[in-house]
């Protein structure tokens, strides 16, 4: 059967998020599944600033399997799931693999890996494709073969699942079949929510660590700091922007105050109550932020850790980051009978240590043949650079 195949069998498009769920997406969601939620989805249709695609398998009519693909060249910014990025990255760091990589995928430059069709969505940790009870290994080889096919009928030069976990060992070993080569691309951390909340957290520290922790507190404290986890609300989006493009631009992405704002804004009309914001603020400034997104799928709520920004000036050596984004939230979804915060990407040792549990990533790279067409639309492409 054709990987184009439209009906009752088959893998067939779905015009925009906005169609999702009449096309039965959220019977192939589960409790981890928040960034892949239609919800969500939208949010990033509004904010990736490139072309996405929402590929569904059916069998007899009925929904069992479903991807999501967004269209990543030199002009999109989220460089954490940019293919050229993440590689360049790993060679920095000297992680395995990403010399062979280097070598037998991207013919030594990184740049050539784009434009890449990214796949299993473009959120931070976690890739994977959807898949209901009934859905089979034939159902996710479908819908990845369709993509593979829509990447080369584009043009692109390389297909990408950028953060696969490790334990997703039936789509670890689908892309393997299928020639796909991979690096570590980083640790997704996450943290079961003790009923107790923070204090409960840190009397199950050892006792250094937990005098640390009290220690950090007592400092902000006398600096005259206090922390609340409160809605998301539009007046408060434009200085939240501001530490948000901080943070990007720490860290070489680039950003706009004005861009962060807006993207912020866009997630609270969109979100609603789902979305709450730990708050830093000192006499009346707000000098730092980290947002959690609430999922309450399959009966469960969890959390998820998505952004973050601070005054890095007003800050000084100052404890923030630890009580913006772990102490008052794990108190905060405590009360709400939250059961697991999702801490992401980065920073996995610090993570470790505030008590998180871990698990690898990879990046999964497919490369696609090149016509002398192809060749010369990527030179063009890699010229015209506008970010």
């Amino acid at each position: 059967m054709s990987p184009y195949t439209e009906g009752r069998d088959g893998v067939r498009a779905v015009a925009g998020a906005a169609g999702l769920k009449a096309a039965g997406w959220d019977s192939l969601l589960g409790a981890e599944d928040f960034f892949q939620t239609p919800r969500w989805l939208t949010v990033q249709e509004h904010n990736s600033g490139t072309a996405m695609d929402f590929l569904v398998r059916e069998r007899g009519g009925v929904p069992v399997a479903g991807l999501v693909t967004a269209w990543a060249d030199t002009s999109v910014a989220w460089l954490l799931a940019r293919p050229d990025a993440m590689l360049k990255r790993a060679l920095e760091q000297d992680v395995p693999e990403a010399a062979t990589v280097l070598r037998e995928v991207a013919g030594g430059d990184p740049d050539s890996l784009l434009p890449s069709l990214v796949c299993g969505g473009r959120h931070l940790g976690r890739t994977r494709t959807l898949a209901s009870a009934a859905a089979t290994e034939e159902d996710v080889a479908a819908l990845v073969e369709r993509a593979e096919a829509m990447a080369a009928d584009r043009g692109a030069a390389t297909v990408c699942f950028p953060h696969v976990d490790v334990r997703d060992t039936s789509l670890v070993a689908l892309l393997e079949s299928r020639g796909y080569h991979h690096h570590p691309s980083d640790h997704y951390a996450w943290l079961d929510i003790p009923q107790g909340g923070f204090e409960q957290f840190v009397e199950e520290m050892s006792a250094h660590r937990r005098r640390r922790v009290r220690l950090e507190r007592r400092a902000l404290a006398e600096a005259g700091v206090e922390v609340t986890v409160e809605p998301l609300t539009q007046e408060l989006c434009p200085r939240l922007g501001q530490l948000d493009a901080n943070l990007l631009r720490k860290y070489g992405n680039p950003a706009s105050d004005e861009g962060s704002a807006r993207m912020i804004g866009r997630i609270a009309e969109i979100m609603g109550d789902d979305v709450l914001v730990s708050v830093a603020r000192q006499q009346d400034t707000v000098i730092g932020f980290g947002m959690v997104l609430r999922s309450r799928a399959r009966g469960e709520e969890q959390w998820y850790g998505h952004r973050a920004g601070f005054d890095y000036e007003a800050q000084g050596k100052l404890p923030l980051y630890y009580d913006v984004l772990y102490y008052e939230v794990l108190d905060a979804a405590a009360k709400e009978g939250a059961t697991v915060l999702h801490a992401g990407i980065g920073s996995v040792k610090a993570k470790l240590a505030r008590g998180c549990r871990v698990s690898e990533q990879r990046s999964y790279l497919l490369p696609l043949p090149r016509t002398e067409d192809t060749a010369g639309s990527l030179a063009e492409d890699r010229e015209t650079t506008t970010r």
